[in-house]
């Protein structure tokens, strides 16, 4: 009996330890973040997050940027797997009515890459580790309409 208890704990521990996390690749976004930038719509501060829910089901960005010259800009993005093999995609709502759907990679250690679905002008928005400095830029049909760079808030 004992030994047969050691052999199921063994498996389970075995099959744990094959098994790739869900948000590998993704752990150096969480947290809260405070950040300036410019670009097209002009300069601006906020901040965002971006935190595991459900029970880790799903990492949410939360984020709020406010323009210099111009209006309060929110939005809402959830990241999630999707299908058998667990392709991470991405959801994203905003204040002025746009949704996208994007595909989602880690191309490097410390990178992320959002790459929009479907039809239109092609929405691409990144997010990269530079020491201690979370950068990030927000492109439109291959030009660039906005960069960042964010410090993480203390927890």
């Amino acid at each position: 009996m004992r030994r047969a208890i050691a052999i199921l704990l063994w498996l389970a521990c075995a099959a744990a330890a094959q098994e790739t996390p869900r948000w590998e690749g993704l752990e150096f976004l969480l947290g809260r973040w405070a950040g300036a930038g410019g670009g097209q719509p002009g300069t601006g501060a906020g901040k965002f997050s971006f935190e595991a829910e459900l029970n880790g089901q799903v990492i949410v960005r939360r984020s709020f940027n406010q323009l210099e010259k111009g209006a309060r800009h929110e939005d809402l993005l959830v990241l999630y797997a999707d299908g058998p093999n667990g392709a991470k995609r991405a959801m994203y709502w905003d204040t002025e009515g746009h949704v996208i759907r994007y595909r989602v990679s880690t191309p490097e250690v410390g990178r992320v890459v959002f790459e929009s679905e479907g039809e239109g002008p092609g929405f691409r928005l990144s997010y990269w580790m530079a020491g201690r400095e979370m950068k990030g830029k927000f492109e439109v049909g291959g030009k660039t309409y906005v960069e960042w760079s964010a410090k993480k808030e203390a927890e």
